[in-house]
């Protein structure tokens, strides 16, 4: 995660790579992003941002990234939001800063795609 992406790299081992080039994770990762996708779009359905996420993937010297990209309403970054959960500003005026009941679960759409995917 880096500057409100989720990067999760999914690749096969370094000398695999090397073997192989960089195809073959580019496959891995081309299959693990259909995934991201289908989870994200469940997730979503009844979001405010459900239009506005991206999921790509990048090559990273032998190995490929898959990166999911939100945008906010206000224009920023919102992906470890979503993944990962906050706290919610309207409901800590409410309820006070940091109270356990205004925090926002995530929805951990990389971690449970990308870890049920098989290749």
């Amino acid at each position: 995660m880096a500057l409100g992406r989720v990067t999760v790299r999914r690749s096969v081992a370094t000398d695999i790579a090397k073997m192989y080039g960089p195809e073959l994770t580019r496959r891995a990762a081309m299959h693990s992003v259909s995934a991201v996708r289908a989870k994200a779009n469940e997730a979503a359905t009844h979001s405010s941002v459900a239009d506005r996420i991206e999921v790509s993937v990048r090559k990273v010297g032998w190995h490929h990234q898959i990166v999911m990209s939100v945008m906010g309403r206000d224009g920023t970054q919102v992906a470890p939001h979503l993944e990962f959960g906050y706290f919610n500003r309207w409901l800590e005026h409410k309820y006070g800063p940091r109270d356990p009941r205004a925090r926002i679960p995530g929805k951990h759409i990389m971690f449970d795609s990308l870890s049920r995917v098989r290749l």
